[in-house]
């Protein structure tokens, strides 16, 4: 065998090898039946409801289209149920943003501001789809028009606004969830431009105490 020919079938070993896999991972998502819909909303509305706290860290991955490379940035989650959300970002750069007490309060390195989310609509839908994506209970939202998967060991929501404010800043928002416990292990928040924002969870902690002090401002 020549060198033309061994390029040859090596170029098309990768082709059908790539074909292949692709076909494995595209075939791994799998509509759930109504019945399985119903069983997952069951058990991913217990699961909120338990969830008085969560923390957890995350990394969190802009997508721009005209950009060579993702923007990655990563920190701490706090939750307190209803409502009350800390994101704060340790890489790489310190910023932590807090809903809290229908306000959204904003500390750049020192440098405080706050918003008054009662009088900003767009702000207040935003901090409701915050809060009920990170517990995982926005399943029953009339507001979004949904679709469900399971993927290997995950579910998979997909939800299309129908709300126009939500319409306007998203085009798609997906949800996964791990299929033992119920718990949102990653939120992508898709833009009417394609671009959008990927982000994943990990060491989730349910319950756990958190300190007044960590939602001070």
């Amino acid at each position: 065998m020549n060198y033309f020919q061994y390029k040859h079938m090596f170029r098309s070993f990768i082709y059908i090898s790539c074909f292949f896999c692709f076909s494995i991972l595209h075939a791994q998502e799998v509509e759930l039946s109504a019945s399985e819909i119903n069983s997952f909303k069951a058990g991913v509305s217990a699961s909120a409801q338990k969830s008085k706290t969560i923390v957890n860290t995350f990394v969190q991955l802009k997508h721009i289209d005209f950009l060579s490379n993702d923007i990655e940035s990563s920190g701490d989650l706090y939750f307190k149920s209803p409502d009350i959300i800390k994101w704060s970002y340790t890489k790489p750069y310190e910023y932590s943003v807090i809903f809290k007490d229908k306000k959204l309060f904003i500390n750049d390195a020192g440098k405080k501001s706050d918003i008054n989310l009662a009088s900003n609509k767009v702000f207040k839908k935003l901090n409701d789809l915050i809060a009920k994506s990170v517990s995982g209970d926005m399943l029953d939202d009339t507001q979004f028009s949904m679709s469900f998967f399971k993927n290997n060991n995950q579910y998979i929501a997909k939800l299309s606004p129908k709300d126009q404010t939500l319409k306007d800043m998203f085009k798609e928002i997906i949800l996964s969830f791990e299929s033992k416990d119920y718990l949102v292990s990653s939120v992508k928040l898709i833009e009417p431009s394609d671009d959008y924002t990927l982000i994943n969870f990990q060491n989730t902690s349910i319950n756990k105490p958190i300190p007044d002090a960590v939602f001070s401002h």
